[in-house]
């Protein structure tokens, strides 16, 4: 039987910097198992791992995409980084919650799909195609509950520092691109931050903490898949 305990390699232990735990499935009556069958992994770097316990990627040497696309929280008040017209900032002091415009959406876009494309591309396990076969896996992945810290700007501002710009939630599954037959899904939410540092609110620092996200997210993913497909998960 191909079972794989030490699944946690797959977006979970590669990434995972000074981890003394080792992932493991949950088992016995209190066991957490989906709907479609998949069982709840503890100690993992992802916020909340569920993976079939008898998975074998090892045949697989192709990945295929499948984005489901990116929602953003509806906040109300200015938007993150400019100045609303006819809203009183003072009187939106505590407020640590921005919206943000079609502009910036795009951008949060662009710049989080640029950086899973490039950590993605360094494999040299795997080949990057757009058509299923029957050794393509189905990565398919979105971005929820998107949201910025970063406050809008006042005239004559004094420089903002911030310890976090914004915060997303991961939701990655990774399915046969045949059958559609899914191996393991994952949750993860964290923020677009310096640990223990604070940075200076600008454009280019802001960019720079989403494509920094982005790829932290792409490499978990990358040498988890890294790791199964040439089977060393077994």
């Amino acid at each position: 039987m191909k079972t794989t305990i030490r699944f946690g390699l797959l977006l979970i232990v590669a990434a995972s910097v000074g981890c003394s735990t080792t992932p493991t499935f949950q088992q016995g009556p209190g066991a957490e198992v989906t709907h479609d069958g998949l069982t709840r992994l503890d100690n993992t770097v992802m916020d909340a791992v569920w993976a079939r316990t008898d998975i074998d990627l090892s045949e697989y040497n192709k990945i295929m995409f499948d984005g489901v696309g990116i929602e953003f929280r509806e906040v109300e008040g200015p938007y993150s980084g400019r100045a609303g017209a006819g809203t009183s900032i003072s009187r939106r002091s505590n407020q640590t919650e921005f919206a943000l415009d079609e502009e910036t959406q795009a951008l949060f876009r662009k710049e989080i799909g640029e950086a899973f494309a490039e950590e993605m591309g360094e494999s040299k396990v795997y080949t990057i195609v757009d058509e299923p076969g029957h050794d393509v896996l189905l990565v398919r992945g979105g971005l929820l509950d998107v949201v910025s810290r970063i406050p809008p700007e006042t005239v004559g501002r004094s420089r903002v520092f911030l310890d976090s710009v914004g915060e997303a939630t991961l939701v990655l599954e990774i399915r046969s691109s045949v059958s559609n037959t899914i191996y393991a899904r994952a949750v993860d939410r964290r923020a677009m931050e310096q640990k223990g540092l604070m940075i200076e609110s600008n454009r280019a620092t802001n960019r720079a903490e989403v494509r920094r996200l982005g790829r932290q997210w792409a490499r978990i993913l990358r040498e988890g898949l890294e790791q199964l497909m040439s089977g060393g998960g077994s």
